[in-house]
């Protein structure tokens, strides 16, 4: 929470990029001011079907949601946070790239 409040601070916009459903991370997201891309269900007539409306936003696809949604083009730096296998593609985008830095300390690879 401490880094995003800093990057908040500094005027960044921060993104929460995961394979969750969005659904379960929409209202932390809300909370604190974070826009979402993850993985969205499908649903007819209001009811859920159990599938997926979106790909898994998993691995490349992660880099792909994140470009449609961007224009990476118009930001000075690009930092970015992963703790699994699924974030390594998106971990390449960044100018400032931090693997697993919420386990024992802040560690960039």
């Amino acid at each position: 929470m401490e880094k995003i409040q800093w990057h908040q601070s500094q005027g960044h916009k921060v993104v929460v990029v995961s394979a969750s459903i969005e659904c379960w991370l929409k209202p932390w997201c809300d909370k604190h001011n974070l826009e979402l891309i993850g993985t969205q269900l499908e649903s007819r007539d209001g009811i859920i079907t159990g599938r997926f409306h979106s790909k898994n936003c998993y691995g490349i696809e992660k880099v792909n949601r994140v470009k449609e949604a961007y224009n990476l083009d118009e930001y000075e730096t690009i930092y970015v946070y992963g703790d699994s296998e699924g974030d390594r593609e998106m971990l390449e985008l960044a100018d400032e790239r931090f693997y697993k830095p919420f386990r024992g300390g802040l560690s960039s690879e």
